[in-house]
């Protein structure tokens, strides 16, 4: 059958996609120079790299978090899921509690509710950003609920307006989990200074790479010291923890959740131009965007309004109902096979299916944290059900697609004829006559191996 695009990759044609693909993260001269030189310096200054008093470049770098988002406090960490748990902490999350949260997120979103104590309680999303759906928490919120876990999901910001609202409508705290979102912003404003607390990743694949780390921020000297006496070594909660109520409790009964000094020194560098770097990620990702509209069995990303996405992922959504027949896994082969990264979704199964919250007793045994429910119901308080997050659980089964994959950070720069190359291949494989050609492919594969 003669097509328009040329004949599938996948059926011994051309990929249409022939220039590199970019890598991420990519290490520069400037983070080198920087770690060189703290190295050369801790010769002569042997405390300079020791991080139990956060002092040296980690200090450095929490000055340098704090002025440039534009808060009073900046706390740095080993991870993103240790900041989220220190933020659980800080803000007052007890055994027993119940914590709204997205089920389509990365597990480490929920671990530290677990980790906690807390409960998890899932509400559903919104069908075009893949971000909580305010009117969705609004349901799930009980008497027991302690807070409310914000995941801006792939760097998209969530509909920070709506959720607020609900949530000072009920006299809850609200935390940000920005791991994959650092710099993106919400009418002007940076996400993680929105809410009570602001938790960042610099993990690998984020927009800004220390080989790992992460970060709290607030406004709130409270919630600060408290995040302080539950990560840091005494030598650093003595400087730094003054209230009344917890300098009693300065102690070494804590977790290790320091950020290592030599992340800091390699974040600093990335946090210069972090802005400008989201900036060329925004462009090419809008170019590949507009150039995926109107492709039949494709729908591009759609942005928060008044948001900044900043593209840790770039993830369209497929409508099976146009792909006559074809099914998601072929047409992942067929993209991959035109050189266009891709695979089935990032999340593929809602955490609240998964068999680690389906069977109670994984996690710490006796069914806890479930059994210790505010209510005293025990393990039936809370249920995770199919069906419950329909808008999620949909996505997951049928329309989710990771299209660049972990390539997605690293489209910095001028890269148009790259951008063009892979919404040529995505027209290609989306192209009617080629997605009949597929079908047939298919069925041809399903009849030989019977």
């Amino acid at each position: 059958m003669a097509t328009m695009t040329g004949e599938l990759a996948l059926l011994g044609g051309v990929p249409k996609v022939t220039r590199p693909i970019p890598l991420w993260p990519a290490v520069g001269d400037a983070e080198i120079d920087a770690v060189v030189e703290a190295l050369h310096r801790s010769r002569s200054d042997v405390q300079y790299l020791n991080s139990m008093p956060g002092g040296g470049p980690v200090a450095a770098l929490e000055e340098q978090f704090a002025e440039h988002f534009g808060v009073r406090y900046a706390l740095a960490s080993a991870s993103g899921a240790a900041s989220l748990h220190m933020a659980l902490y800080a803000i007052g999350v007890e055994a027993g509690d119940e914590v709204i949260v997205s089920p389509y997120t990365w597990g480490q979103t929920v671990s530290p509710i677990l980790n906690q104590g807390a409960i998890p309680v899932f509400a559903d999303i919104d069908q075009a950003t893949y971000t909580l759906d305010p009117r969705a928490v609004e349901a799930r919120i009980t008497p027991y609920t302690r807070a409310i876990l914000v995941v801006h999901i792939f760097g998209q910001p969530a509909n920070m307006d709506g959720l607020l609202a609900v949530a000072r409508r009920h006299k809850l705290p609200v935390i940000e989990d920005c791991a994959q979102a650092t710099g993106a912003r919400h009418r002007g404003q940076y996400v993680g200074t929105l809410a009570d607390v602001g938790c960042f990743s610099f993990g690998d694949g984020k927009q800004i790479v220390g080989g790992d780390g992460g970060m709290v921020i607030t406004n709130d000297s409270l919630i600060y010291q408290r995040a302080c006496s539950i990560s840091s070594h005494p030598v650093r909660q003595e400087r730094d923890i003054q209230d009344p109520a917890l300098t009693p409790y300065i102690d070494s009964l804590t977790y290790t959740y320091r950020i290592h000094p030599l992340a800091s020194v390699i974040i600093q560098e990335e946090l210069k131009r972090m802005d400008g770097w989201n900036a060329e990620r925004r462009s090419n990702h809008h170019r590949l965007s507009q150039g995926l509209a109107g492709v039949p069995g494709l729908r591009p990303v759609a942005e928060t309004p008044g948001g900044e996405h900043v593209y840790h992922r770039h993830s369209p959504t497929m409508v099976l109902d146009e792909l006559t027949g074809v099914s998601r896994e072929t047409i992942v082969a067929a993209l991959e096979a035109e050189g266009v990264p891709s695979n089935l979704g990032y999340v593929r199964q809602p955490i609240h299916l998964r068999p680690r919250l389906q069977d109670r007793a994984y996690f710490f045994g006796r069914r806890y944290p479930w059994a210790a429910h505010r209510s005293g119901q025990g393990v039936d308080a809370v249920a995770y059900r199919a069906g419950d997050c329909p808008v999620a659980e949909r996505r997951c089964a049928e329309e989710e697609l990771d299209l660049l994959g972990m390539t997605a950070p690293a489209w910095r720069g001028d890269l148009h004829e790259l951008v063009d190359q892979h919404v040529r291949a995505a027209q290609k494989v989306f192209e009617p006559a080629n997605l009949a050609a597929l079908r047939d492919w298919e069925r041809s594969h399903e009849s030989s191996s019977d």
